[in-house]
């Protein structure tokens, strides 16, 4: 890549720091002056022809949300402490950077200014984290605001060049920046149209508080202003020609330790010491990022057949590694297989500056016979490119460079599928449409609405900040994934549709039993199986306690004007447009049953669902050789071909960028699973089964901590205390 082009893509990353920073400045400004309305409007332009809330802008910032819907400061705190991270990891791996073509940073206080001095400021800036997860008030959330704001101007300054030439990164001495004047003009239109404060606080009990303080707010703009002083610094390195990583890094297919350097304050997944291992592969489909694509093969299925036709003799037994036949592996329910095909046909993408490659491939996967010592599921066989009656070249552990290009390529459709159906259109959008019939139709008082609130907390903000953002044209999505942004959307849009027009069948129980994974004996080590149903059992006890509780019969059910309001309102063409939802053509709601079922489906969606899609982004998919989002060389066609597999995975500043967004989509934990206000709920029996439903989630965690200290890698995202209430990050 052209120094020239690195440049660039710095500058642009930079630009879009910048953007991020204001943003949550606005939110700040608009939380503070609580500037909302309370209009819930479908706007079926967002991802047509999906829902989204609509409604006058906040001080012409672009935002369209109802004051409800204005998050937290903890909450923006939580994302601005995480942007500050990323910018330090970044800043201090140049530091990290030996014998390399990159900027050299001054030392500009003598010799106590070194490595371990800023590790030791980045360690002290991590551990702020916790401080704002114990925020109890608005002075508690303001002293951290102070400290998050010395801790990266401090880091910066360290940073700074030394030359007396260069920019001044002292924003009181150039209060005119790019960023500083930004935030001048908002703070100047707030002052134009300067309304009386209402009560919002940090504490999720608003009713009684007294807002947020102006010196809350300005110690928000401090932080804000002293991590533009990093983006700063970033932006004067790429216009000076001096760049994070080593030139020479560009003009050859760089080595494992470039893709582990990214890593200097983000910690380096576990994932990439293992992530080669055909076991820990296969793994990652049972309790990886995208755990929800394996199905059951049955007999006849056009792959198995290709495959009897590829593989030697006694070839199959040598890759389970024991006494075993593919014909006995399907007659007894042990093979399996990953189906990309929604993803056939999507175009390669180009932006912002290279070619990228996206296939639909079909995986293979086997467990070992009962007789077997270890029955953990094996990678068996891949198409990159099936073909008609899965026809295509056949890639096997038997085959060796190639197969590793092959897992690769699989692993680059698995976190495609991952981000654009699993997760962004299984949860973000499936739950969208309850959030906007439950506000418009169901009155605040109504039990059901009680319940639900909580579950719906942030997730018409984060959706509505995806859709401006994240998966906007020459954001994010659109410079790291493998197709083009209009593919993306409508894969998404599919995607969605799927789940919400099918809705009665999609229950996690329900959905484990469409893809024949149910079977324990057939298929043992199923973590994201095991783990999420334990907690959908006690989710849907806790649902039932409370909604037998609300009603005491299935007339009382039909007689719920509310109830049956909202229910039209979802089925509706004008509403949410759900299909196969409640129990006539009508979408009416007739028994206790099938209303705590359906309950149980959204609250498990927003909270549990969401969970085990979302936080293995930092986790797992930050670590791009493990699971790249694109590809940039072609499929291979012939397995026995010599190839260095490193050359399909993206270059180190498309890994850099993906190791941001991972950590900060898979870092910001608010709220938890169970965690419900004091004042939430009045009744002492709902109090008495909510405090059931809070010890039994005490017991799941225990459970899940003993399970994970015998499996291949333990599998946290369904641990209680690691689900959020709802989809808010």
């Amino acid at each position: 890549m052209p120094l020239s082009m690195i440049q660039a893509y710095s500058v642009l990353n930079s630009a879009n720091a910048k953007k991020t920073l204001l943003i949550l400045y606005k939110l700040a400004v608009t939380v503070r002056k609580n500037l909302g309305n309370d209009v819930y409007q479908y706007n079926y332009t967002y991802i047509p022809p999906l829902a989204m809330t609509e409604g006058p802008p906040l001080l012409d910032t672009g935002y369209h949300l109802p004051l409800e819907e204005l998050p937290h400061p903890k909450w923006i705190f939580l994302v601005l402490h995480k942007l500050a991270v990323i910018m330090v990891n970044k800043a201090i791996g140049n530091l990290l950077t030996e014998g390399k073509e990159t900027l050299s940073f001054s030392v500009t206080d003598g010799p106590e200014t070194d490595i371990d001095l800023l590790t030791e400021k980045a360690k002290a800036l991590e551990e702020l984290d916790q401080q704002i997860q114990s925020a109890e008030s608005d002075q508690d959330l303001e002293q951290v605001a102070l400290q998050l704001a010395a801790l990266t101007r401090e880091i910066s300054d360290e940073l700074a060049p030394v030359d007396s030439s260069s920019v001044s990164f002292d924003i009181s001495a150039d209060p005119e920046s790019e960023l500083e004047a930004q935030i001048r003009e908002i703070d100047e239109q707030v002052a134009a149209s300067e309304s009386e404060d209402v009560s919002f606080s940090i504490s999720s009990d608003t009713e009684d508080s007294e807002g947020v303080s102006d010196s809350l707010l300005a110690a928000f703009r401090d932080a804000i202003r002293s991590s533009g002083k990093l983006v700063d610094l970033d932006e004067q390195q790429a216009t000076s020609g001096e760049v994070s990583f080593a030139v020479d890094s560009f003009a050859a297919a760089p080595s494992l330790e470039d893709y582990n350097q990214l890593f200097t304050r983000i910690s380096l997944p576990k994932i990439s010491s293992r992530f080669q291992e055909d076991e820990v592969f296969a793994y990652m489909q049972v309790a990886g990022p995208n755990p929800v694509m394996i199905e059951q093969v049955g007999e006849g299925d056009p792959f198995v057949a290709h495959l009897t036709q590829e593989l030697p003799e006694g070839g199959y037994a040598k890759i389970i590694g024991t006494s075993d036949s593919l014909a006995a592996a399907v007659k007894e329910g042990r093979l399996y297989k990953a189906d990309y095909s929604l993803l056939e046909g999507m175009e390669n993408g180009t932006f912002p500056d290279q070619q990228k490659y996206t296939y639909a491939p079909l995986g293979l996967f086997a467990v070992p016979p009962q007789s077997a010592s270890l029955r953990n599921l094996l990678p068996l066989a891949i198409q990159c490119q099936p073909g008609a009656d899965c026809t295509g070249p056949v890639f096997t552990p038997l085959k060796g460079e190639s197969w590793m290009v092959a897992k690769t390529i699989l692993q680059m459709a698995n976190v495609n599928y991952h981000q654009l159906v699993s997760h962004l259109a299984h949860t973000h959008l499936v739950v969208e449409p309850f959030v906007l019939a439950t506000k418009r139709i169901l009155p605040r008082t109504h039990r059901l609405r009680v319940l639900l609130d909580p579950h719906f907390e942030g997730t018409v903000l984060i959706n509505y900040g995806a859709h401006k953002t994240l998966i906007a044209p020459g954001w994010d999505v659109d410079k790291l994934l493998a197709s083009t942004i209009e593919n993306d959307g409508q894969i998404a849009v599919k995607g969605a549709q799927k789940h919400l027009h099918n809705f009665n069948e999609v229950s996690f129980p329900k959905l484990l039993a469409s893809r024949g994974v149910t079977n324990s004996a057939q298929l043992p080590e199923y973590p994201y199986r095991d783990d999420g149903l334990l907690i959908w059992n006690a989710l849907h006890e806790w649902v039932s306690d409370y909604l037998r509780l609300c009603y005491t019969s299935d007339a009382q059910i039909v007689a719920d004007a509310d109830l049956q309001n909202w229910a039209k309102e979802l089925v509706s063409h004008s509403g949410g447009r759900l299909e196969n939802f409640g129990e006539d053509a009508s979408g009416a709601i007739k028994t206790l049953d099938y209303l705590i079922d359906m309950v149980c489906s959204v609250i498990f969606t927003a909270s549990a669902q969401h969970a085990a899609v979302n936080f293995a982004q930092n986790d797992l998919i930050s670590y791009a050789p493990a699971f790249p989002l694109a590809v940039y060389s072609p499929a291979p066609t012939n397995p026995d071909e010599s190839m260095d597999w490193m050359e399909w995975l993206p270059p180190l500043d498309k890994a850099e960028n993906q190791v941001k967004v991972c950590y900060l989509l898979g870092s910001v934990y608010y709220t938890q699973l169970g965690g419900y206000s004091k004042k939430q709920f009045t009744d002492s029996k709902v109090k008495t089964a909510l405090g059931k439903f809070q010890n039994r989630l005490k017991d799941i965690e225990k459970e899940i901590t003993k399970k994970n200290s015998s499996r291949i890698m333990p599998y946290k995202f369904l641990l209680p205390s690691q689900i959020p209430q709802s989809i808010n990050i």
